[in-house]
């Protein structure tokens, strides 16, 4: 009975490392759902901004997996670049970028956002929305944005703002961290196998 005692009780300390070791080195990164199927038919454009004031803080967007109804060859403008696999790259150097992409209304466009940033005073923010030649579609600016506070503590430093019902955001914890998790988990089975 004390043996049990004795392996709850490692158990639940290698846990509890294991947790506090993936929050200290989670980066989490957001997934962004945009739905226009009640914004109308027809095409329109999905516009994608990081912008940050006149001496912030250097920071830069990592956007991945970008899926949807996407037409036709995006334009970007100001510091953005687009990598081979579609891998959107956007810093604040010269008050940031601006990437824009025609779309065919109806369905969901997803993307995951990621975020480097340092320690400073000024901040940026990314934000997202859904226009066609003449107006907004949804509401009148951004569908969603996140700023960057790199004054705030470490693990705190964003603020997700989903602006209406036309687009929601989560934060999601970096495969990274959940690939520690196993490992730890793995090795402890591991070393429990070898002392029996």
């Amino acid at each position: 009975m004390q043996s049990m005692k004795h392996r709850a009780a490692r158990l639940l300390a290698a846990t509890w490392m294991c947790l506090w070791a993936g929050t200290a080195l989670a980066v989490p990164y957001h997934h962004v759902d945009i739905d226009t199927s009640t914004l109308g038919t027809g095409m329109a454009y999905l516009g994608l901004d990081f912008l940050g004031v006149d001496g912030a803080t250097p920071a830069s967007a990592t956007v991945d997996n970008l899926a949807g109804a996407l037409l036709g060859i995006p334009v970007a403008s100001g510091s953005v670049t687009a990598g081979p696999t579609g891998t959107l790259t956007f810093t604040n150097d010269g008050g940031g970028g601006d990437w824009f992409q025609a779309i065919q209304l109806g369905g969901h466009f997803t993307f995951d956002v990621s975020f480097l940033f340092g320690a400073g005073v000024d901040g940026s923010t990314f934000s997202w929305s859904v226009f066609d030649d003449t107006h907004y579609l949804g509401v009148d600016g951004n569908l969603g944005s996140i700023d960057l506070h790199p004054e705030a503590v470490v693990g705190s430093g964003l603020t997700a703002a989903p602006d209406n019902a036309f687009s929601t955001v989560r934060a999601v914890p970096e495969p990274s961290t959940l690939l520690l998790m196993a490992l730890a988990g793995g090795l402890m089975a591991v070393r429990r196998r070898i002392r029996a």
